[in-house]
């Protein structure tokens, strides 16, 4: 009866409503068996017929209502040969720049890519991009004669852009005489993607026909170099290719593919965040929590953080508004009174931290700390939080904590 609104504390952890994950594995589900159990969907056809109405049908009834169209040929698997030096990677570059800070590299990553890279022939030279602009996907090519941009079919994910990219590169290389061309690329996951020996269990369709490509490649004489590059440091050939790719994303012509069952997860789990997210809106409890956090996420609130585990206790409860101060505890039932033991007003966390008369001396100590860094006094421990003010945060939570206020 007393504890947390369950949103709130869904909001908090990054945790998608049950009702809401479970809508979303049931459509994966439903996705999956399209291509490889189609028996099941036969069943609910059958059902729909017989009854429906009914409660189990429901989620049947949103998944035909789906744009949901995968590919029923499951590419064949390639798995590389022994191509002795006919298939290169290199991404050396990872190292050479390492310990550069982000803000430096477009100064410094132009002259080790030139000092490394100068060399090679411009006419053998490839550079590919991947972009998605508001669900809009498409890639570039830019090379000195044949560069290309185009547009691909929603869904697609920046990882499949990047692929098809370099599959409508090799296709343009298939075209040429056989010599040695090197394909630039910033996708590192696409180079490990291409070069793992592993077995997929459900391979992407331009994986396969890069694998393909490249067997077909190699057979007659060709060479090919994959390269990484970082992106956005300057590097004249990858910013070509990204101002391409962006125009592919908007005006490009179509690219045909076949389109992965799991392509299709992502218009799933874009529905149960939005459908969460418009609980979350329209709640009547949690509106505290609401003012510090309005946007839910799949990450909790204290993701990526440096930060001890009783100091996200504390943070979390003062988000919530649910701590043993009096204010909260008569809200509850479990105090007669919502006043501070000093007769001085409303014990809240606000209270405590900037007017309680009790906890003078540790609050002087507080008032020198944020003098120090120049921040302000007196701010809403509501404003504090919402803005996500971590150095502030953890001085309140020194504060609270010296003045033995556990919450």
């Amino acid at each position: 009866m007393h504890s947390t609104h369950t949103m709130s504390l869904e909001v908090l952890a990054g945790v998608i409503p049950l009702s809401d994950r479970f809508s979303e594995l049931s459509l994966r589900l439903l996705t999956r068996c399209e291509v490889m159990n189609p028996l099941v969907i036969e069943n609910f056809e059958k059902l729909l017929e017989l009854n429906p109405q009914t409660r189990f049908m429901t989620l049947y009834h949103v998944y035909i209502t789906q744009d949901v169209s995968p590919s029923m040929n499951t590419p064949n698997r390639v798995c590389f040969s022994d191509f002795g030096n006919s298939i290169n990677f290199d991404i050396s570059m990872k190292e050479e720049i390492h310990g550069i800070p982000e803000h430096h590299r477009p100064m410094i990553v132009p002259g080790i890519y030139s000092a490394k890279f100068g060399q090679v022939d411009s006419t053998k030279t490839f550079f590919t991009d991947g972009s998605l602009i508001e669900e809009s996907a498409g890639f570039g090519i830019y090379h000195e004669i044949y560069s290309a941009y185009r547009k691909l079919q929603a869904p697609c994910s920046v990882f499949v852009a990047e692929l098809a990219a370099i599959h409508f590169t090799l296709e343009m290389i298939a075209s040429l005489n056989p010599d040695q061309y090197f394909i630039f690329t910033d996708s590192l996951s696409s180079i490990e993607a291409i070069r793992s020996l592993r077995p997929v269990k459900h391979p992407s369709y331009f994986l396969t026909k890069i694998r393909g490509l490249l067997n077909a490649l190699s057979l007659r004489s060709f060479i090919i170099t994959f390269v990484w590059v970082p992106s956005h440091c300057s590097i004249p050939g990858n910013e070509r290719a990204d101002s391409l790719a962006k125009v592919g994303a908007m005006e490009g012509d179509i690219y045909n593919r076949q389109f992965a069952f799991n392509e299709f997860f992502s218009i799933f789990r874009l529905q149960s965040l939005t459908s969460w997210q418009n609980k979350w809106n329209e709640g009547d409890l949690g509106r505290w929590l609401y003012s510090i956090i309005p946007k839910v996420s799949k990450q909790p609130w204290f993701k990526g953080l440096d930060v001890g585990r009783d100091f996200i206790r504390m943070m979390s409860r003062l988000m919530s508004n649910h701590y043993s101060l009096n204010a909260h505890l008569f809200r509850v039932g479990l105090r007669d009174s919502n006043l501070c033991d000093c007769g001085q007003g409303y014990q809240d966390a606000d209270h405590i931290i900037w007017s309680c008369a009790e906890h003078r001396d540790v609050r002087y100590e507080l008032y020198d700390s944020l003098r120090a860094r120049g921040k302000q006094l007196n701010v809403p421990v509501r404003e504090i939080l919402a803005v996500r003010d971590l150095d502030f945060m953890k001085l309140i939570y020194e504060f609270l904590t010296n003045s033995d206020n556990r919450l």
